[in-house]
């Protein structure tokens, strides 16, 4: 049992304790400069730069001109950036304005965004001309890659071949950069501590302040490209990159500095056993368990067996050796075949909703631990779906992206775009087809309701499934919600079929698409000796009282509130709000203490 909340229905008193945490970020004051002189803005037009920034705010942030100055079609505007961390990428854009809305998109010459790294206190970028369309010049630009943690991990040699590519020379290995060993810089215990390779680029002719993005690259047979943090956050992490003459400050390759590194042999054990007693999950018929992580750049998962020396033919194992920085942290996932079910790890034992294992020297165990978390607690029936023919239907409104920034950098078109659902793929929870408007499968097609931004669909979700669900919506198949892995989570509440409340799109994380498995216990009417009480219900969660809080305290349980008694209410607009229970109680003469219990 879960005790969630106690209301005494005579001389009611409430408390919450509200706890918050706010992100800290390095704010950077940035102004832009943008150049109208060869597309000057009409009577009632406006400039403005919008990125992340600002939220991708629609209309964007305004940018002003001097009519009295040399160039009257010059505008610009100093904003801070409290958004993006110092270090990390910040991405934009310019619009025209015009009429409340937006009336065109500045182009640039890498068919992305501009993108460059904060530098934290202020950043004044360049003059840039609208669409990148000034008359060319041609810059020498110094690049400066660190190769130092690479070699100390073994993964580079000085022997391979360094480049810089990007879209400014062709994404090709045609600009090499050298070491200069007067640079190099070796610790007292003999280890190159820094590695720099440079090179000077003066081929580029493009606009001034004219965007290129950029990545460095090592070839030991192969193009190795890095996977810096400090990139654009919309496209692979490139490197940003702008048009003027500059050195470019010395970074390391991937971001990843110097670290002493160590050998951690981990063997990974998962426990299925809960899965099995489920049904959701049978050696004998074909399933077996994945586990995908870092260890391999989240490519094919590994399938895992069980061990000679573990008579536990639940437990499965994966032994794996991780070379790296001690302290870092490796992450990976556990998976069900087939039907790739991702498992959905609970938010104390995750980080972004991955595992992890913090590397250290020497040999470690990581488990045994659940699939889903979901431990023999959790056998109650409550927590799985325990029907054959279970329906879901699920609504989200799109309005924001109509409003946005969301597909490949335009606005959501009504009756034009398409809705997918994806993480229900066959009828398995958390389970994904693959992204992409060529594998968009038709049944997960949303359909529009009436010309309104709001999109529905009915699934199935098969027997033996947990009724936490984990979802995301896409705009013609694409992966535009959110970031990978930020998804929705809701839990059916009633059986055979049941309406979810309606999504917003991209609003993930928020109060209205992250539920809770029960609880908001409250009182909304009393009279005489009667109290209406209500709350956020499902199958397994029901109402006890005592008279007393005094020890002894003697709870009894009112099995005719459980939610597979009484009705939980389906779909948006009703009263009380979809997902909750309602009922009245007789108090008598005393005072009466209720409380919610439930499935863990």
């Amino acid at each position: 049992m879960n005790p969630n909340l106690s209301i005494k229905t005579a001389g009611l008193g409430l408390a919450a304790l509200l706890l918050s945490a706010a992100a800290a970020f390095a704010q950077t004051t940035v102004t832009f400069q943008v150049d109208m002189s060869n597309n000057p803005l009409t009577a009632g037009q406006t400039v403005a730069a919008s990125g992340t920034f600002d939220g991708w705010a629609n209309l964007g942030s305004v940018l002003t001109n001097d009519p009295a100055s040399a160039n009257p079609n010059l505008y610009t505007g100093a904003y801070v950036d409290s958004s993006d961390g110092n270090g990390k990428g910040m991405d934009w854009q310019y619009r025209i304005i015009s009429g409340g809305s937006v009336a065109s998109y500045s182009g640039q010459d890498d068919n992305d965004n501009y993108c460059v790294t904060l530098p934290g206190g202020s950043l004044v970028l360049p003059v840039q001309f609208w669409d990148d369309d000034g008359a060319a010049t041609t810059n020498s630009i110094t690049f400066q890659v660190d190769m130092a943690e690479q070699l100390h991990l073994g993964k580079f040699d000085t022997s391979d071949g360094v480049y810089c590519q990007g879209s400014f020379e062709g994404w090709n290995d045609s600009f090499p950069l050298t070491n200069n060993p007067a640079l190099n810089v070796t610790n007292a215990q003999g280890d190159i501590t820094s590695l720099p390779y440079q090179g000077t680029y003066t081929a580029w002719s493009a606009s001034p302040g004219a965007a290129a993005e950029y990545k460095f690259v090592f070839n030991n047979g192969s193009d190795q490209y890095e996977a810096p943090v400090s990139g654009d956050p919309d496209n692979n992490e490139n490197r940003g990159l702008l048009n003027v003459t500059q050195v470019l400050p010395l970074v390391s390759y991937s971001d990843a500095l110097f670290n002493n590194t160590v050998t951690n042999n981990v063997t990974f054990i998962i426990d299925m056993s809960v899965q099995t007693a489920v049904g959701n999950f049978d050696a004998a018929t074909g399933s077996s368990v994945e586990i995908h992580g870092d260890y391999n750049g989240w490519g094919a998962g590994t399938t895992m067996t069980n061990s000679p020396a573990d008579p536990n033919k639940n437990h499965y194992y994966f032994d794996y050796s991780y070379v790296g920085g001690a302290g870092t942290l490796a992450y990976f996932k556990y998976v069900i075949q087939p039907g790739t079910q991702w498992e959905n790890v609970s938010a104390s034992n995750s980080i972004g909703g991955n595992r992890w294992q913090m590397l250290e020297s020497g040999n470690s165990t990581n488990g045994p631990v659940y699939f889903s978390d979901e431990g023999p607690g959790s056998l109650n029936s409550a927590n799985f779906v325990t029907v054959s023919n279970c329906d879901v239907t699920f609504t989200v409104d799109m309005s924001p992206a109509t409003n946005g920034t969301f597909n490949n950098g335009g606005p959501f078109i009504l009756g034009f775009d398409n809705v997918y659902l994806n993480g229900l793929n066959g009828g398995v929870n958390n389970s994904y087809w693959t992204w992409g408007a060529l594998d968009a499968p038709p049944p997960y097609e949303m359909t529009e309701i009436s010309n309104t931004p709001l999109y529905t669909i009915t699934l199935p979700i098969n027997e033996g499934q947990g009724v936490n669900l984990t979802y995301k919506y896409g705009i013609n198949g694409a992966d535009d919600e959110a970031s990978s892995g930020d998804n929705h989570s809701r839990y059916i509440r009633s059986f055979p079929t049941y309406s979810m409340p309606t999504d917003v799109f991209a609003s993930q994380g928020s109060s209205t698409s992250a539920e809770q498995s029960f609880g908001n216990l409250t009182i909304s009417n009393t009279s005489s000796n009667q109290v209406a009480l209500s709350w956020l219900g499902r199958t397994g969660v029901f109402l006890q009282s005592t008279p007393s809080l005094n020890p002894p305290v003697v709870w009894t349980s009112l099995p005719a509130t459980d939610g597979a008694n009484l009705q939980v209410t389906q779909g948006p607009g009703n009263m009380p709000p979809a997902g909750y229970a309602s009922t009245n109680y007789t108090v008598g003469s005393g005072s009466l203490f209720y409380r919610l219990a439930g499935p863990q």
